[in-house]
């Protein structure tokens, strides 16, 4: 298995994917899990490792079992063309949150 930040992106990278899938927003899954937006965004960049409670809670949110995520998030680790496929479906990156319309 690769290095911890290795594995923290590609932990973050199949929770980016999942979410993806079930057309959720950052701030949308945040709320369903119980953490700050920022903190998933910092899960997702692989910036920081979640602990077991949000990957139990992501997990709820996103519809999923804990250990489905960690083997997708292997599955990233141990193919290379895999993980590039999943960064070439995830959808661009915007900066700042959306707009609300009022």
């Amino acid at each position: 298995m690769g290095s911890l930040p290795d594995w923290d992106f590609a932990v973050g990278l199949a929770v980016a994917t999942l979410r993806s899938k079930t057309s959720q927003t950052q701030e949308q899954l945040a709320h369903a899990a119980g953490i700050h937006r920022n903190y998933l965004a910092d899960v997702e960049g692989g910036k920081k490792s979640p602990t077991m409670r949000v990957v139990f809670a992501l997990s709820l949110a996103l519809q999923t079992t804990p250990d489905k995520l960690a083997r997708q998030a292997l599955g990233y680790l141990n193919d290379p063309d895999k993980k590039v496929a999943a960064l070439a479906a995830l959808p661009p990156r915007r900066p700042g949150r959306p707009k609300v319309s009022r």
